[in-house]
């Protein structure tokens, strides 16, 4: 119990240092990018500390070097695996609102690096970071890949994912995009078999420039969202907030019962080269799998 508090005080800490440095970058604007960075920096320092408090896994390939000696273990970590899968792919390697890909499309030679974090401080108690990387390729294509099954408590699972996106047409306010995404595991098949997903949605701006509306589809292979192949709808909302500049009001949602079916409102905050995320992730169908997901992102 002692141990729980102490979890409890350093996951307010950490918060508290994220946001406090977001303040403070505020308040001097000169020192933006120092002051966000430390925040980010302790954010996660003390949210590892909180994790290993509520006895998080040390050790990344821990897992790896104990004997799978029966069935019930290897069950347990395809079990894992599928749970790792839903938080890579809610974070997948390229633009997104928070987890449904964004209708914006980096030019050419741009990049965008992102690091997330998918937590949960309730029992069940869980925490899953994932690091990405995203490039303009050609105009409307990007491309990028993220490295994630990192989680706690438990064994963590090493995954990469691959993804394309383009957007054929661009027409005022109105926008077609598809994309696709591939999940490899790094430790090869003891941990999953590669698995697919495709997407294609419209987006559509109202009000003028400032809403935006996307309506589409997605498509998985088995082992990318759950065991079977499976396919739902996507939908996301913004709408920036005119009385803070740089803050938007944004919402999207995965259909299904699923590793990715999630609904997730919440803020995003775009200052300088910097856009930090803060949402309230509910999975479809299981409270046990609600969580806060908090992601600060840098265009280069």
């Amino acid at each position: 119990m002692r141990d729980e508090r102490k979890a409890t005080l350093y996951a307010s800490m950490a918060f508290i240092v994220l946001v406090g440095g977001c303040v403070a970058a505020l308040a001097a604007p000169q020192m933006q990018t120092p002051l966000v960075a430390a925040g980010f920096v302790g954010y996660v320092a003390c949210g590892r500390r909180a994790m290993i408090l509520w006895k998080a896994d040390e050790r990344v390939f821990e897992q790896r070097r104990r004997p799978l000696e029966t069935k019930a273990p290897r069950a347990k970590l395809v079990a894992a695996a599928i749970f790792l899968s839903a938080s890579t792919a809610a974070v997948l390697a390229q633009q997104t609102i928070f987890n449904v890909p964004s209708a914006d499309v980096l030019d050419p030679g741009k990049v965008y690096a992102e690091v997330d974090e998918l937590f949960r401080p309730t029992d069940p108690r869980f925490s899953a970071t994932t690091v990405r990387g995203v490039v303009g390729v050609v105009p409307g294509m990007e491309a990028g890949v993220n490295f994630g099954g990192f989680s706690s408590p438990g064994p963590s699972i090493p995954t990469a994912t691959v993804a394309v996106k383009i957007q054929p047409v661009h027409a005022g306010g109105f926008s077609l995009t598809a994309g696709g995404y591939g999940l490899f595991y790094l430790r090869g098949s003891e941990d999953g078999n590669p698995a697919g997903m495709g997407y294609g949605f419209a987006s559509y701006r109202i009000a003028g420039p400032d809403t935006r509306i996307d309506v589409g589809g997605w498509y998985s292979s088995a082992g990318f969202a759950k065991p079977t192949s499976t396919g739902g709808a996507l939908v996301s909302f913004e709408q920036p907030l005119p009385w803070v500049k740089g803050l938007t009001l944004a919402a999207d949602w995965y259909s299904g019962v699923n590793s990715i079916g999630y609904f997730s409102p919440g803020f995003i905050y775009g200052f300088g080269h910097w856009t930090a995320y803060a949402a309230y992730t509910m999975k479809n169908g299981d409270s046990k799998g609600h969580g806060g997901l908090i992601e600060l992102g840098y265009s280069f």
